[in-house]
């Protein structure tokens, strides 16, 4: 059993080289480049109703502040109108309302690994 044990995870440190070492030569695997367009105010401000609308039920981005969605275009009343739904006012970080342990739980049925 031991043997097998030992077989098995030379086989993996052996495998893991071979794809360190393809990965670091110069005819590597090609990566996609995501867009970034930090000046598409348009597809900002559609990311932060996304984000507002559907993960920050359980995300939560403690060190943003509603009032800077200004900085991507809005404005206070359209931040009131769209994306505050509780008694948050523009000034207080952008807090999940979910328990920890609820997200715990939540996090490992709808992000598993």
């Amino acid at each position: 059993m031991k043997n097998l044990k030992n077989t098995v995870l030379g086989l993996v440190m052996a495998l893991g080289l071979a794809v360190g070492a393809h990965a670091s030569g110069g005819g590597g695997i090609a990566w996609d480049k995501a867009p970034v367009k930090t000046n598409d105010l348009a597809s900002l401000q559609n990311g932060a109703k996304l984000f507002v609308n559907y993960c920050l039920n359980c995300h939560s981005a403690a060190f943003m502040r509603y009032n800077r969605l200004k900085d991507i275009g809005l404005t206070e009343q359209q931040i009131k109108d769209n994306l505050l739904f509780a008694t948050t006012k523009v000034g207080d970080t952008m807090k999940a309302t979910i328990d920890p342990q609820q997200a715990k739980e939540c996090s490992a049925r709808t992000h598993p690994i």
